[in-house]
């Protein structure tokens, strides 16, 4: 036996010294075994599903699948803060501000809510179930939509409407000698019920209103601060675990979710670049709203083990929707350069917001920049779908066309939701033959989609191959 301070140590496999390289040699080979070996457990895994989702093609593949440009969201998502996003927009105002302006007071900027505040407005944390701190500034601005103030308000209305009325045992009862941390008497601090009203006068949620009524910032902080102290508790004593668990983002809850993804990532600084197109082009930019879509997912009958494909999803929104509503793999595809960078912001800051909240983000959700009429990968995507939208009210006829024949790759049963019929042609006996239809209305109301207040209607037709 040799001296134990001559003892050689392991080496790295990419060490460059000099000794040891019998054994350096046997780990390189060791190592390069081990890697053959997990890049074929990896492609076992990819085939081990029946139904598994085609494989995406890389930036290189480009040319030989079709697709003129392709990328997904998969990075882990952060949130942006409100008072971040203030800043952004207190950014473009000062870069849109012309000279002869420099002189005068730019009302685009965010300035003090509270007429108390000191000269800049202030910056206050509130605590989300989840346990973790959003910032948002106490401002204010007459030009721009985002409304922060308003915001964290809905906020706090919102935790109690769905967490404290809905997770945390109920008391209808004031007990003033109550153990202040006890269940039923956070709820009563917290207290807002959409059955009973406001049943504690002295409760978080009226002090916060009243001091936005008022603008009383010195009562509105301390609401604020009651708040964040109840919070803690919850979360320190998982009381909300249980409910976190067996509920998904739903109702209101769901959303004020996307409202809050939607202002972070398409602000009215982005309006111009997604809604400039053609009139009545396969271009042209419109939006479904939060109750046609909630309607469309359950005539479709879309669950958490369905594939959903978005042709044409704009800046992604029913693609978030469903993956949040239902938990399913919810795949967009988007041809505009401005919009698919919307969406892949928006896929990003959904990830965030959704551990923010405390809730698990299940089932794939991506957005791809692609001509979903001439991509391989939509293809082979198609061929597992089990539910399709499109939003074909302005296409052209011909890209209906080309739809119908991508629609005979779709699997027997499987659903496509459209804002128009594709049985419009005069060949009954063509691709569209496939399709049984059904059409369902929606009422005038401007919560269904963008681009009008008026009636209108939609169709969700099954493949019938047969």
């Amino acid at each position: 036996m040799g001296d134990k301070n001559n003892k050689r140590k392991r080496l790295d496999p990419t060490s460059t010294e000099k000794f040891g390289i019998k054994k350096n040699k046997r780990d390189v080979i060791e190592k390069k075994k081990i890697e053959k070996k997990l890049e074929k457990n990896d492609e076992k895994k990819i085939g081990e599903k029946k139904n598994a989702l085609p494989r995406r093609p890389n930036a290189d593949q480009e040319n030989q699948n079709g697709c003129r440009s392709h990328s997904s969201s998969s990075r882990p998502g952060v949130f942006l803060h409100s008072c971040d996003l203030v800043l952004e927009l207190n950014s473009f105002a000062k870069q849109q501000s012309s000279s002869k302006q420099k002189n005068k007071k730019n009302t685009y900027f965010y300035a003090k809510y509270f007429p108390d505040d000191d000269d800049d407005y202030a910056v206050v944390d509130i605590i989300y179930p989840s346990g973790q701190k959003e910032k948002f500034a106490l401002a204010s601005s007459p030009k721009f939509e985002y409304d922060p103030v308003d915001e964290l308000f809905r906020f706090v209305e919102t935790f109690i409407f769905h967490f404290i009325d809905n997770g945390v045992k109920t008391d209808d009862e004031v007990d003033e000698h109550s153990d202040p941390k006890s269940h039923t008497d956070i709820q009563k601090r917290f207290t807002y019920s959409k059955e009973g009203g406001l049943r504690n006068q002295n409760s978080i949620y009226r002090n916060l209103r009243s001091s936005l009524r008022t603008k009383r910032k010195d009562r509105f902080i301390e609401a604020i601060k009651n708040f964040n102290c109840q919070m803690e508790y919850l979360v320190q004593n998982n009381d909300l675990e249980s409910f976190l668990e067996i509920r998904k983002p739903e109702g209101c809850l769901l959303e004020f979710l996307l409202e809050q993804i939607y202002a972070r990532c398409c602000s009215e600084t982005d309006l111009p670049n997604i809604t400039k197109a053609k009139s009545f082009s396969d271009a042209t930019y419109g939006e479904l709203r939060f109750a046609l879509v909630e309607e469309m997912i359950q005539k479709a009958g879309i669950n958490e083990n369905s594939i959903f494909v978005d042709l044409g999803c704009g800046i992604g929104n029913v693609v978030i929707h469903v993956n949040a509503r239902v938990g399913c793999d919810s795949h967009g595809v988007e041809l505009n350069e401005a919009r698919h960078e919307i969406a892949d912001r928006q896929v990003n800051e959904y990830k965030g917001r959704m551990a923010l909240w405390g809730l698990d983000q299940t089932g794939t959700v991506e957005v791809m920049k692609a001509d979903f009429l001439n991509c391989d990968y939509v293809v082979r995507l198609l061929r597992k779908a089990d539910v399709v939208l499109t939003n074909n009210y302005a296409f052209a006829s011909s890209t209906n066309e080309a739809l119908t024949r991508l629609f005979l790759e779709m699997k027997e049963g499987a659903k496509i939701i459209s804002l128009k019929d594709f049985r419009t042609g005069a060949n009954r006996n063509g691709p569209e033959s496939i399709l049984k239809v059904a059409k369902y209305s929606y009422p005038p109301d401007r919560n269904y989609v963008s681009w009008t207040n008026a009636d209108g209607c939609y169709f969700v037709s099954t493949v019938r191959h047969n």
